[in-house]
């Protein structure tokens, strides 16, 4: 073994990974638990790697930009090249080693042939071009239903065929587009979704986020430089889109064959909502014949957080050196909150209640996810009203109203998505009042400032899927045995997400995890 392995880390686990990465030409599987230093392990394969094969080409493959661009800035300051440079000769030369995102690699083999622009609306535009009532009154459940179609690679996979009617109503129910049932009225959202999903990919000229996956595979792009090694970070929440891209982008000539390392953690698998394939990390490893090497041992968490993990996740292992912390259940929040807590919670509607608790003692916070955020701003505006107790009608009708009709149509998992939502809204219209105003432009400024990314020097409020990759060092879970598993949740794959949502959230916690409620 080479000393460069020897010094590497005291763990055996990440020295054999290592180990094979180097010496080995098989596709490789971290299988990484919350906290066992994923990243780091990546980072020093990468740069092991191409003293290895200096002349290889590499790409770190982020789930999104702002982790991307965090790859790339310790790759630079590990000396690594990333960026394009110039050569003797003056020509630009791109970097052996990227740090990128799925879309971005898309993109690339996107815009030098069609030039677009990019709207992030454009199915939506298409499904409003048409009038018929369908389309007016099912316009929500159409654009759904064909942003799924995108991720899943409809049209491009052999077994999902743009025609086959069953393919969508399979896609529907999986995702519970609005839970319609098969009815009449099912069978025309899956004609219109068809029809605008054809016309969608038809229009090469504007794309949305969701081609720069799909167009690259279903236009058969080629890859003109594939990549000699690429490692594919949280793998358990690819689409199977993204996983044909990833694997497009394989060197497979005449140069040599391209390897994958693929890197996740199956029970951390908790986007399947959104569009992922709740067994992406399986289908990969076994698409792709991975050797798989395990990281078990997590530098995050106490041990006494640990062995609840374990309840959840049997193979997560604590640090030899890890303290006990603690595991702690309490009924209310304690006096003192530091900046360095977090508040977490399976819904959105109990983050509000617990801040405006904290706004109150005078204790700053913040709850993240800005998209929520623009979410109930839009609500807001939606209605012509002024004051916050004509909003409140309003609020409490849209409910009645959304809630009836899913509930017809057998979407529990709507339902409760609509009642979190009022439930907010209603929250943040309670906490204007009590400070004194009454006007609808007081929520909305209070909305803008209580929601936030990344927010810093506040205690940070967030749900169970916006703490994911974050760690603090005292987490409260708030409300947890009531929430979480959701009510909502009668699939398979849906159950199995919230018991992996719940060893998210404990593994958040440095030193102490405190049940709340």
């Amino acid at each position: 073994m080479s000393s460069a392995l020897k010094s590497f880390t005291d763990t055996p686990q990440q020295v054999a990974f290592l180990d094979a990465l180097l010496h080995t030409q098989e596709n490789l599987a971290l299988v990484a638990r919350a906290g066992s230093g994923k990243t780091s392990t990546i980072l020093r394969g990468v740069q092991e790697y191409i003293k290895v094969f200096p002349r290889h080409d590499v790409v770190v493959c982020a789930y999104n930009k702002a982790i991307a661009d965090e790859v790339g800035a310790k790759l630079t300051k590990m000396g690594i090249v990333t960026e394009w440079t110039e050569g003797p000769d003056g020509r630009r030369l791109p970097p052996r080693v990227q740090a990128a995102t799925m879309h971005s690699l898309g993109f690339s083999l996107i815009r030098p042939l069609f030039k677009p622009s990019v709207d992030e609306d454009k199915v939506k535009k298409i499904v409003l071009e048409h009038n018929d009532r369908i389309y007016t009154e099912y316009g929500s459940q159409i654009t759904a239903l064909v942003g799924y179609a995108k991720g899943a690679g409809v049209g491009f996979f052999n077994d999902l065929p743009i025609h086959d009617v069953g393919v969508w109503h399979q896609l529907a129910d999986h995702y519970d587009v609005n839970g319609v049932d098969d009815t009449s009225e099912m069978d025309l959202v899956v004609e219109a979704a068809q029809l605008v999903y054809k016309k969608s990919l038809s229009m090469t000229s504007v794309i949305d986020f969701d081609d720069m996956i799909l167009f690259p595979l279903i236009k058969n792009i080629p890859v003109k430089y594939g990549k000699d090694l690429i490692f594919l970070d949280e793998a358990q929440d690819l689409s199977r889109a993204r996983q044909a891209l990833a694997r497009k982008f394989l060197r497979n000539d005449r140069w040599g064959r391209g390897r994958m390392v693929v890197v996740g953690d199956d029970r951390q698998a908790i986007y399947g909502f959104s569009g992922a394939d709740a067994a992406a990390l399986h289908n990969l490893i076994n698409g792709l014949h991975c050797t798989t090497m395990p990281l078990t041992i997590t530098w995050r968490c106490p041990k006494s957080v640990v062995r609840l993990a374990q309840t959840i996740v049997p193979d997560i292992q604590f640090a030899p050196d890890a303290p006990e912390g603690e595991v702690l259940r309490v009924s209310t929040l304690p006096e003192q909150i530091e900046k360095t807590d977090a508040i977490l919670c399976r819904n959105t509607a109990p983050l509000i209640t617990a801040a405006y608790a904290l706004i109150r003692r005078g204790i700053g916070c913040k709850v993240e996810g800005r998209a929520i955020g623009q979410g109930l701003q839009k609500m807001v505006t939606r209605w012509k009203v002024r004051t916050i107790d004509a909003l409140l009608n309003k609020i409490e009708a849209y409910r009645e109203r959304e809630v009836q009709k899913a509930v017809a149509k057998g979407s529990e998992a709507k339902a409760e998505e609509v009642h979190d939502k009022c439930d907010t809204l209603k929250e943040i219209c309670e906490a204007v009042l009590k400070s004194g105003k009454h006007s609808v432009d007081d929520v909305r400024t209070f909305i803008d400032n209580l929601f936030a990314d990344d927010a810093t020097d506040v205690v940070t409020l967030a749900t169970y899927h916006r703490s994911k990759g974050r760690e603090w060092d005292r987490v409260f879970l708030w409300e947890h045995a009531q929430r979480c598993p959701s009510r909502a949740a009668r699939q398979p794959w849906q159950i199995d997400q919230e018991m992996n949502l719940a060893y998210v959230a404990y593994t958040r916690a440095k030193q102490s995890l405190i049940f709340v409620g």
